[in-house]
């Protein structure tokens, strides 16, 4: 078992129960009808929070616990939510593609070649006019010590992003919402208090 799989098993609600707080801003936004995409879908706050709201969601997470867990409440509620164990990578886009991507807490755990990766496939993936809503840590962050990684990140790589960086990833986007700075305070389960710089966005593809 993974150190994600034996967190997520282990705690519930690791990154809280309620939905990103941008998403929960701008829900009106999103369009009854079209599939969404939410990666990196942990145990599903985002996802049982659209599909409480009557969309389809489609959820994806590399932890096979995430999606069990996720996929336990959907069918509790009887929600319209699929799930997978995968990368994005392994997403098949829909027809008419996806009228909405969340990617919540994944770009620190990426490295830069990864990064690249997964705007090419939200860009693949999106429909036209589609929403993105998106978050990264910024070297903003007390934890950054000016090498773009973080040796106290038991999981592996932590990557900041520069000032602005994330809305230049997008950069041909209709940007609805933009915002960096630090974030609230919180901790996930029992752990330690923390603190992060960050940028989050919402965008529309043209």
């Amino acid at each position: 078992m993974n150190d994600w799989d034996r967190n997520y098993r282990e705690t519930p609600n690791v990154f809280g129960a309620d939905p990103a707080p941008i998403l929960d801003r701008h829900v009106d936004l999103v369009e009854v009808g079209p599939l969404i995409l939410d990666v990196g879908c942990g145990q599903g706050r985002n996802s049982i929070y659209l599909a409480r709201r009557g969309h389809e969601v489609h959820a994806l997470d590399p932890s096979t616990v995430a999606v069990e867990q996720t996929r336990a409440v959907a069918g509790t509620e009887d929600l319209r939510i699929s799930t997978q164990a995968g990368v994005l990578e392994d997403v098949h886009r829909p027809a008419a593609g996806f009228g909405a991507i969340m990617v919540f807490g994944l770009i620190p755990i990426l490295t830069r070649a990864e990064i690249d990766d997964m705007v090419a496939s939200i860009e693949r993936l999106i429909a036209p006019g589609g929403l993105l809503f998106i978050t990264a840590f910024t070297t903003d962050d007390p934890k950054y010590k000016g090498s773009g990684q973080s040796a106290e990140y038991r999981h592996g790589t932590r990557t900041y992003l520069e000032p602005g960086e994330l809305r230049s990833l997008f950069s041909g986007w209709k940007i609805i919402e933009y915002w960096e700075g630090l974030g609230p305070e919180h901790r996930h389960g029992g752990g330690p208090v923390e603190r992060h710089g960050l940028a989050e966005a919402v965008f529309r593809r043209n």
